[in-house]
């Protein structure tokens, strides 16, 4: 870090943080790139969670429950083959809604 250095109350001498405005610019662009890959693979790694989570708790259910909500087992066995930083709620969302679309027809 870059900065001025002032001395506290205590008499230390302490380094000043630069304002928004003194920053290099390109060094706050790779930073703000760097910040956003993190946010992106963090995003990443709790969907993957979130859709395994998803998953533990309807391969619990029975076949009857799974019928009651729209789903059978093969659903869950298909969304669990996708790709890992693939959604698997919005492939048993899809299968849901095709069935009550056929069951209308």
């Amino acid at each position: 870090m870059t900065g001025t250095m002032i001395q506290n109350s205590g008499g230390a001498t302490v380094a000043a943080r630069q304002s928004a405005g003194d920053r290099d610019p390109v060094l706050h662009r790779a930073w703000a790139a760097a910040a956003a890959g993190v946010a992106k693979l963090s995003a990443g790694v709790s969907r993957a969670a979130i859709n395994a989570r998803i998953l533990r708790q309807l391969g619990a259910m029975s076949e009857r429950e799974l019928k009651d909500i729209g789903l059978v087992r093969q659903d869950l066995h298909d969304a669990a083959a996708l790709r890992q930083d693939g959604d698997s709620t919005t492939l048993l969302l899809a299968r849901r809604e095709e069935r009550k679309a056929a069951r209308r027809a």
